[in-house]
């Protein structure tokens, strides 16, 4: 495959888990998980807080991440995928711990 086909299929991968990040940050803001306001579901899969009414973005709080589920209608632990981020010196990063489960990160 020729270099500029892989660079875009990077810049392109970036950019899409950027939005994700964006969203999930969005989402976090409009639905605040555990503050009082009467939003303080838990995910059924993994016990995390849901941030979005749906689910499909979470809360690792052990590591200050956002989770957004790359395949939110998984029921079965084992083959649930996430990808997860957080604020770092103002841009989205990785997340430096791993769920504690499954092979997202």
């Amino acid at each position: 495959m020729p270099t500029s086909t892989l660079r875009r299929a990077a810049i392109f991968g970036l950019a899409a888990i950027g939005l994700a990040a964006g969203i999930a940050a969005a989402s976090a803001q409009a639905f605040p998980s555990g503050r009082g306001d009467g939003f303080n579901e838990r995910d059924e899969v993994t016990g995390y807080l849901c941030v979005t009414p749906g689910c499909d973005v979470l809360r690792m709080s052990e590591a200050q991440c956002l989770c957004v589920k790359d395949n939110p209608n998984e029921r079965r632990l084992s083959k649930l995928r996430l990808t997860c981020s957080k604020r770092e010196s103002g841009a989205w990063v990785p997340c430096p711990v791993r769920p504690r489960f499954g092979n997202g990160g």
